[in-house]
């Protein structure tokens, strides 16, 4: 989803190397440990493990009208640079014991909206998450797009690759917007709604049919995506999607129809190329 440079997969690695039986040892203290710890550690990997300058561009303690967060940060060579009172991104930090969960998001976007970010950090150290601020609709919402969690025995070098995207350098070169992007047409709802459309559907029918020899009609094959492979989705689809997809298949077997007949053989041919392959995805596989 994102390339990670060599030298920076190796600076981030050896630097882990150093903080993990730190965050492994605040863990281990459990409830005694408080937010203040986890920040004392968290200023040093910001700064040594993710590049940022913990002098000039972390901005702890800010205050908005009501509401007070952790961290604001602001590049002093990011987008915003010209921009004096405009901040890159926010980081709201938690106790080490403290979990994650909605509540922590409830409290951390209205921060977002208030100073116009569109990315947010949450960490207690151990775990980190990342959100793209999504403004569609009458009610902003908090979509997670990462997340790394420090475990003992872990990879340093995947470990690396993973954290690297909070990095400095990886918002810097516009990783963050492109996996907010792919994560946003990745939802499992659209690819269960694609999986369902009468494209698919008719692709995995015919090949089917071929490699057996034997007829298999599209409705059996419908019915044990949506039953057997898909059960625990198939309430929960993007039925709007569907519906444009599948009005977009019936438009071209329309044109087709009124094509001249070798016009028709080219774009049958075209549509046999493209239903060849059926990519199920992991998060799909899983479900299954």
């Amino acid at each position: 989803m994102y390339k990670v440079p060599v030298k920076y997969k190796k600076q981030i690695a050896q630097e882990l190397k150093t903080f993990v039986p730190l965050i492994n040892s605040l863990m281990a203290r459990g409830k005694s440990s408080s937010e203040e710890d986890a920040r004392i550690l968290l200023n040093d990997i910001l700064h040594s493990v993710l590049g940022y300058n913990k002098f000039n561009e972390l901005k702890t303690e800010m205050r908005d009208k009501n509401n007070r967060f952790d961290y604001g940060v602001r590049l002093v060579d990011g987008p915003f640079k010209n921009k004096a009172d405009k901040l890159d991104f926010i980081i709201e930090a938690k106790a080490c014991h403290i979990e994650l969960n909605q509540m922590v998001i409830d409290q951390t976007l209205p921060y977002c909206i208030s100073t116009g970010v569109d990315y947010f950090f949450l960490t207690n150290a151990v775990k980190w998450q990342m959100f793209k601020v999504s403004r569609q609709g009458k009610i902003p919402t908090a979509i997670k797009i990462h997340e790394v969690v420090f475990n003992t025995g872990v990879d340093y070098e995947e470990l690396a690759e993973e954290f690297y995207l909070f990095s400095r350098w990886s918002y810097l070169n516009n990783d963050w917007k492109h996996v907010a992007e792919v994560t946003k047409a990745t939802k499992v709802e659209d690819i269960v709604a694609v999986m369902l459309s009468d494209r698919i559907v008719k692709a995995i029918s015919k090949e089917l049919s071929s490699e057996h020899e034997v007829r298999v009609d599209e409705e059996s094959v419908y019915e044990i995506l949506e039953k057997t492979i898909l059960k625990n989705w198939s309430g929960e689809f993007n039925k709007k999607l569907l519906k444009r997809l599948n009005e977009k298949s019936l438009r071209k077997e329309v044109s087709k129809q009124e094509l001249s007949p070798s016009e028709a053989i080219l774009v049958n041919k075209e549509d046999i190329v493209a239903e060849q392959v059926v990519i199920v995805p992991d998060s799909v596989k899983e479900v299954a």
